[in-house]
């Protein structure tokens, strides 16, 4: 698995000065990397959804070509729905619909894209930019607000949560928790990077700011979610009181692919574009076994274990936690975290067992309501 810096570095579109600057942008305001190297101008929005293209290993849709669609097309997906998986249908073919992502690996969103219009879904990446404009379009153009020319090409950025399931942004009790990352300060110690040969930032845990919800304010928050990424994004702060760098993965048809990130380190694109199958050798094979439900501790042996570990971000992990998210008696999720340069030995398992356990409840009961409510307006 590339990662987007590697293959912007690769192709000579960013310097390594660049990337550590968009990076701490990333990070404060919880954005995508891309979204911030081309808000700062290091890159083109041509060069980043070039890079883009080849990580996801997916046909770019360039900006001009969401600004075209025509009105079949805009409401061949009901807005609301294509504003929670960030998808954009841009053009059809017979029994073929083309449809841009932020994320194009995504399945389970091309799956019920499929589902809802009856046609076989082709996957092309966008940028987070253009998809957002062209969203913000649609919208205007629902409310029957007239859209110029210049308003659609508007470079439309938007920090919050993305992920495998797109759906709503969190709650506001999650964006709370979640807030910006205040500005080191000065004179703090020095301890880790966050990016191969990049300069060393600060210790995450010597940053302003929580950053994370207690039980109480984890339980509003599942109560209040109304999305899969709510769900998902609750977890991550509770789990942020324990652990400094996160990542959640998704089990979608013996795939685990990567969904949501916390912390300093992990990058979005990079975990995104992340996948391995479930019958590998792996520990989330390990810890979906019956009576292995954890892992704590070094980082196991394999290609793939350390494929997982990388996703955490540099410095490389050494120990990390591995726990599963179950739905009745399925694995679908893995909460992976860890704290750069220590072990993980005396972080709370049982606490965060019990959180994990809770977020599959809170997600089986989301998947009862939408089908009661399917089943409500037939």
């Amino acid at each position: 698995m590339k990662r987007l810096g590697e293959i912007l570095l690769e192709r000579g579109f960013a310097t390594v000065g660049e990337l550590h600057t968009a990076l701490e942008a990333c990070h404060r305001h919880r954005s995508r990397l891309g979204t911030q190297l081309l808000r700062l101008g290091f890159v083109t929005e041509k060069q980043l959804l070039e890079a883009l293209s080849e990580q996801a290993g997916r046909p770019p849709v360039p900006r001009e070509m969401l600004q075209e669609t025509n009105s079949e097309l805009r409401t061949i997906l009901p807005l609301k729905v294509a504003q929670r998986l960030r998808a954009v249908p841009f053009s059809r073919v017979y029994r073929q619909l083309q449809v841009a992502f932020n994320n194009p690996r995504d399945d389970a969103a091309i799956e019920e894209i499929q589902g809802i219009t009856g046609l076989v879904v082709e996957a092309f990446v966008a940028t987070e930019s253009s998809l957002m404009a062209a969203l913000e379009a649609l919208t205007r153009e629902a409310a029957g607000e007239e859209i110029s020319d210049t308003e659609v090409g508007q470079d439309i950025s938007a920090d919050g949560w993305d992920s495998l399931w797109k759906a709503e942004l969190p709650g506001p009790d999650v964006l709370l928790a979640l807030g910006e990352v205040e500005d080191p300060a000065p004179g703090s110690n020095v301890v880790f990077a966050t990016y191969p040969a990049l300069a060393p930032v600060l210790d995450p845990n010597s940053v302003g700011g929580t950053g994370y919800l207690d039980e109480a304010g984890f339980e509003r928050a599942l109560g209040a979610a109304e999305s899969r990424d709510a769900v998902g994004g609750a977890l991550l702060a509770y789990a942020a009181r324990y652990l400094t760098r996160l990542c959640l993965f998704s089990v979608f048809k013996d795939q685990v692919r990567g969904w949501l990130v916390s912390g300093l380190g992990p990058v979005l694109e990079d975990v995104q574009s992340f996948s391995i199958d479930m019958g590998k050798p792996t520990v989330f094979k390990t810890v979906s076994l019956i009576g292995s439900h954890h892992h704590q501790g070094p980082v196991p042996r394999g290609e793939g274990n350390a494929a997982i570990a990388a996703c955490l971000g540099d410095p490389l992990p050494q120990n990390m936690v591995v726990i599963p998210v179950w739905l009745k008696d399925r694995a679908v999720a893995f909460l992976v975290g860890d704290i750069p340069g220590q072990t993980t030995v005396g972080v709370p398992l049982g606490d965060l067992k019990i959180a994990s356990d809770v977020t599959g409840v809170a997600l089986e009961m989301m998947i009862l309501r939408r089908k009661i409510g399917r089943a409500l307006t037939r």
